[in-house]
Parts: structure tokens; sequence; C-alpha cells
């Protein structure tokens, strides 16, 4: 609604009550600011000094409302005055209900932190023109997606990477895994006993072979001695013959540990810590 009031006349301009009452209807179309700011903001003025601050205009549940300003307290009111005319049947009533926002407190009391200036347009514009797209926005959504998918380990927990300097130096955020010192990781397989429980710890850097465990070579020595002793010798067949049987050879090697160990480089294993 446009309301176009020409006082400016010849004659005498009736100002009759339909007229104020047009004029107040035009002035309540200003509280549609207050609907647009929302509440508790600041569309004017309010700028804080020190420990005071200076007066404006502030949006309190929808109206639209002058601030005196004032030495800053926690609070702040809304203070209504009424202001009485002798209207021409000569009685007295309330013409003009002033409201006026104060520091104070009253009921209700407004928390003076809650109030937030408002942006000018001009600046809005600008947020508006330097921010991304909606194109870049979904896209930059579906990056995080992607980040997430492949950061979920780290953050379930449950992994550990390889870290090649100082364990004093490992980044906030994370430990040594402690339970891999000295120990390689192997691949989980649950057909295979040995690799079947995950968490599993087990073999040695060295080990002693058993006989079990040589590979199947044969170590003989054909013996022969005479038949009985004394008997003067004899080949077999004849009246004396040599005892021939086969005896072991003497015992071979120092029963070391043998070392097992694969090539490796040392690293310390760390683990998230969130």
């Amino acid at each position: 609604m446009r309301i176009n009031i020409n006082f400016l006349q010849t004659g005498g301009v009736p100002l009759t009550n339909d007229v104020m009452a047009t004029i107040m209807d035009a002035i309540s179309t200003y509280n549609v600011l207050g609907d647009l700011a929302g509440n508790l903001m600041i569309l004017s003025g309010c700028e804080v000094t020190g420990q005071t601050v200076s007066p404006g205009v502030v949006i309190i549940d929808g109206d639209v409302l002058y601030f005196e300003g004032g030495t800053i307290i926690g609070t702040v009111y809304v203070h209504t005055e009424k202001i009485m005319k002798t209207f021409q049947d000569t009685t007295d009533k309330v013409l003009i209900i002033k409201k006026t926002v104060k520091f104070g407190s009253g009921v209700p009391s407004y928390n003076w932190t809650d109030f937030k200036k408002l942006k000018t347009l001009k600046d809005i514009q600008q947020q508006v023109e330097n921010s991304v797209s909606k194109q870049e926005f979904s896209a930059a959504l579906a990056d995080i997606e992607i980040l997430k998918q492949k950061t979920a380990p780290i953050v379930a927990g449950g992994i550990v990477w390889a870290w090649f300097k100082p364990v004093n130096e490992i980044p906030q955020g994370w430990k040594e895994a402690k339970n891999v010192r000295g120990k390689t990781i192997i691949g989980w397989d649950p057909g295979d006993p040995d690799f079947s429980i995950i968490g599993n710890s087990s073999g040695n850097k060295t080990i002693k072979l058993t006989i079990e465990q040589l590979p199947k070579i044969k170590f003989q020595y054909t013996r022969t001695t005479p038949w009985a002793s004394g008997s003067g010798g004899g080949f077999s067949g004849g009246s004396n013959q040599f005892n021939i049987s086969t005896q072991d050879t003497n015992e071979l090697g120092g029963n070391a540990p043998v070392n097992i160990m694969i090539p490796h480089t040392i690293a310390a294993f760390i683990e998230p810590n969130f």
C-alpha cells in the first residue's frame, strides 16, 4: 500500500478521524521491517564506544522502536509512555502511546548481548557475489562425502600407518600403536587357522631346526672288522669271516638358532587417537 496525503493545500485540510486512521495504517506498514530483519535486530545506530551505546533503532517482537542508548548494563526493556490529551468534549483521554527502548529491567527484559547489527543490503549483496554458486557448493558437498568415506576407517579406529620420524614428533590426534612393536602385519585369512584371528600375534625371529625339519639325506658308511678277536682275519665265505655293519658318523653342527628375518626397514606404527 502506497499512501500520499497532500497536506499543502489552501482552504483548510480536514483532519478527520478517517484521515488520521489512514496515516496510522501507513505508519504501521513500516513494522514489516521487523518481520524482514528478525527479532532483536539493530537497524541503525547503537554504536558501542567503551561502556556506552549511541541512540538507534531496534526491532523487538516485530515492532520498530527507538533506542535511547546510554551506559551499558545487562538488559534493556520497552518503556511505554501514555500521553493524555483533552478532546473537544473536554474529556481527557490517552491519545499517544509512545514506546522507547531503554537500558534497565522491566517485564519483559531482553539481554543486550542478544541484539545483532543488521547488515546493509550492499554488504549482503557483496557477500552473495563472493560466495560460491549452487553448483560449486554441490560439488564441494560431493567431495566432502567422498572424503568422509575415505577417512571413515581413521575416524572409526582400527588402522595403523607407518611413521618414519621419531615417536616424540607424532602429530596431535595420533599415538603409537604399541601392540605392533617389533612385528610385521600379515593379511587375515579365515581359511587358514594360523591367520584366522584378527589381532592374534605369533612367530619368532629365529628358530632351531628339529630332526623332522631337516631334509631327507643319508649319512652312512660301511665298516669291516674281524669276525672274532684274534681270529687272524678272513673274508666272507672262508672259515674266518669279517663282521660287516652300518655305523653313525660323528655329529656335525653347533645347534645354533637359524635367523629367519626378512629384509626390512624400521618404522613406528601410529593409530588414531581422536
